[in-house]
């Protein structure tokens, strides 16, 4: 009841901006944070692929660094040299030769073994042999005939027999104690005689416990060197079971975290299921975006892990400062939406206020107070009908005046004047009556006025094509619209509802299209050429979502030519795939080939900085799909690019189209 009560004492304007504030805070709120969701999901997916690139290209570098190995083994394996020395018993030279490839090839260590497997020559360790190195497996398998290249772990014993320095080097401090075993890279490859029997093995290998040339490659490589706030980008790890043997992430003091764990929900995947791991993990003291692979020796079995992560907080931050640009200019868009309602709704309902106040001083005696109105429509009918009112009413006042001050002397001679005069005065305040009437139901209108756009509309409708008002109501229908339109999209798009099909016609979208932008200041200098198919047949698809396709298009193509070129606009019916064909080409830059595979992705873009977002040849791609469409586009640098745009043709639009 109090509500009720409340809500009657309210005017007409303040009912008007409250509802119409309701309205657009809560349509405002749910766009906000649907565009935020939207940019957050489409930020750390754009990271995620980041990382399944960058872990594609460390792996790729990890076995890169085997098949050397592998290479150089297999080469001074195959050659008579090693041979030749085997056959004179001339230990020097065979010691001088292997010892050249130990050092172009970057060896920590280097061997050769008998037939048997026995090692004859260590060039780490020249004098020391007879041990047997069968029990590695890829030196097995070259006794066997084969070319083997695998990571393995040695113990410190074997470490020792090959390099006396390499079981300090191998030696790693973690959490829970310390452990002497090293994992390596090793290739062997068969010596073999004139009657290709094997004579014996080459084998060689490089210790990854603290070699930090591999990761610091890779790690160049992948991130060239960048930091963000005071922390590496990226993060190269290759692990032992479970714990850091060579890493680029550094601890707290500034020094490598050799000998740090992963965490048990990665030992679990990788090291226990052999499964490729991906999520968001904590490196020692950041969050990384990470991909872990287990690494296996020549058995299969897992024995260790490679890993790369991409620093999160180089994409939150991203993130974060695209949805607070997207905060602030909501805000500033509600700001200025607001001013505009309340100077429209102040100067239409302006004459309301006058008809109340004017109400009163009738009520008081005075009627000397008219309303003046430059609204049309049915308020200045009102208006009028009440200016007449009050015309009438002071007519008759003044009548009234002028009977009194002769009634007296004409009282016996004009009895039927006065009962006519009676009449006239009872129909006096019978209008009286109806014009507070009137007001107060004017008071009360709101149903006419349910909300901005079709008070508007009812505005420009009435309005003379002459008004200088006119053009500024118009503009204001079109951006109210526009503003619906937006919203309905975006809550289509988070709901992924259906487009709102129906057959249309893709000449008629072209040229709709082109004539929005003939006016833009940016279209001035650009020769539009049409080559446009009359007998086009029509297509299924959204009116509207295949405008903002065109005009996409059009707009990157004029800002490719710096605003002043060609735009070539060519249509047919490609009746041997059964679709409609659209070609738009312009005479700007070009995109070069290693972009030209990207030009689809959001957020890329070949502008400048500011002057894109990368998101309008995105939209136009998921718009073009959506309907069973297919978009393409070719391109030559300095002499321009052509999109096409091939959809269905009505008859068949349940079928795909091939791009």
């Amino acid at each position: 009841m109090w509500f009720s009560s409340a809500t009657r004492r309210l005017s007409l304007k303040a009912r008007l901006i409250s509802s119409y504030l309701v309205v657009l805070g809560v349509g405002g709120l749910v766009t906000s944070f649907v565009g935020s969701w939207i940019v957050s999901t489409t930020i750390m997916m754009q990271a995620r692929r980041a990382v399944d690139h960058d872990f594609a290209a460390a792996k790729t570098v990890y076995e890169q660094q085997l098949q050397a190995l592998r290479l150089s083994v297999q080469v001074a394996a195959s050659g008579t040299t090693i041979q030749r020395y085997l056959q004179t018993g001339d230990q020097a030279a065979l010691y001088a030769y292997l010892r050249g490839i130990h050092r172009d090839a970057g060896f920590d260590f280097l061997s050769l073994t008998d037939a048997g497997g026995r090692v004859i020559l260590r060039v780490s360790r020249p004098g020391y042999s007879g041990r047997d190195a069968s029990a590695i497996a890829v030196v097995k398998a070259a006794l066997a005939g084969k070319v083997a290249a695998a990571t393995e772990v040695l113990s410190a014993a074997q470490l020792g027999d090959e390099d006396p320095s390499l079981p300090a080097r191998a030696r790693t401090k973690t959490g829970n104690g310390e452990v002497n075993e090293g994992m390596t890279q090793i290739a062997a490859a068969p010596v073999e005689g004139p009657a290709a029997n094997v004579l014996g093995v080459l084998y060689g290998g490089l210790l990854l416990n603290g070699n930090s040339a591999i990761v610091d490659r890779v790690w160049t490589l992948l991130f060239r060197g960048d930091r963000f706030k005071d922390a590496d980008s990226g993060s190269v790890t290759i692990f032992r079971n479970g714990y850091r043997i060579a890493t680029n992430v550094r601890t707290v003091a500034g020094e490598r975290a050799v000998g740090t764990e992963a965490s048990a929900e990665v030992r679990e995947a990788v090291l226990k299921r052999g499964a490729l791991w991906r999520g968001r993990a904590f490196v020692v003291k950041q969050w990384y975006i990470s991909e872990y692979d287990p690494v296996r020796n020549y058995a299969g079995d897992v024995i260790g892990m490679l890993s790369v992560g991409v620093l999160e907080s180089t994409y939150t931050t991203i993130r974060n400062s695209v949805i607070l640009s997207f905060f602030l200019l909501a805000t500033i868009g509600f700001l200025m939406i607001i001013g505009i309602t309340y100077y429209m709704i102040r100067n239409i309902t302006r004459p309301l206020g006058e008809m109340v106040f004017a109400t009163r001083n009738i009520s008081a005696g005075r009627f000397d107070q008219e309303v003046q109105s430059n609204s049309p429509g049915e308020i200045a009918l009102l208006a009028d009908s009440f200016n007449a009112m009050l015309k009438s009413l002071r007519q008759m006042k003044g009548d009234l005046e002028e009977w009194g001050r002769t009634l007296e002397e004409k009282v016996k001679q004009r009895t039927e004047e006065l009962v006519a005069m009676q009449a006239r005065v009872a129909q006096s305040e019978r209008l009286a009556s109806l014009g507070m009437l009137a007001a107060g139901v004017a008071h009360e209108i709101n149903n006419p006025l349910g909300g901005i756009l079709a008070l508007t509309g009812l505005t420009v409708e009435d309005m003379k094509q002459e008004d200088p008002n006119r053009e500024t109501l118009e503009e204001v229908i079109r951006q109210t619209e526009r503003c619906r339109d937006i919203v309905k999209g975006l809550l289509e798009f988070s709901r992924q509802s259906k487009a709102n099909t129906e057959r249309i016609d893709l000449n008629r979208i072209l040229q709709d299209t082109l004539s929005l932008l003939a006016k833009q200041a940016l279209f001035f200098n650009i020769e539009v050429v049409r080559d446009l198919d009359p007998g086009l047949p029509a297509v299924m698809a959204d009116k509207s979502q295949f405008q903002q396709v065109f005009m996409n298009i059009f707009v990157n193509a004029v800002q490719a030519m710096d605003e002043r070129g060609t735009i070539t606009i060519a249509s047919r019916h490609n009746r041997a795939g059964k679709c409609v064909e659209v070609a738009i080409s312009d005479t700007g830059r070009g995109i070069s080939p290693e972009q030209i595979d990207r030009i689809f992705d959001p957020f890329f873009t070949t502008k400048e900085s500011g002057q894109g977002t990368g998101l309008g040849l995105s939209i136009a791609y998921g718009i073009v799909t959506t309907h069973r469409g297919a978009i393409s586009v070719r391109s030559e640098v300095g002499k321009g690019s052509t999109f096409t745009l091939r959809m269905p043709v009505a008859a068949e639009a349940g079928a795909d189209v091939q791009a």
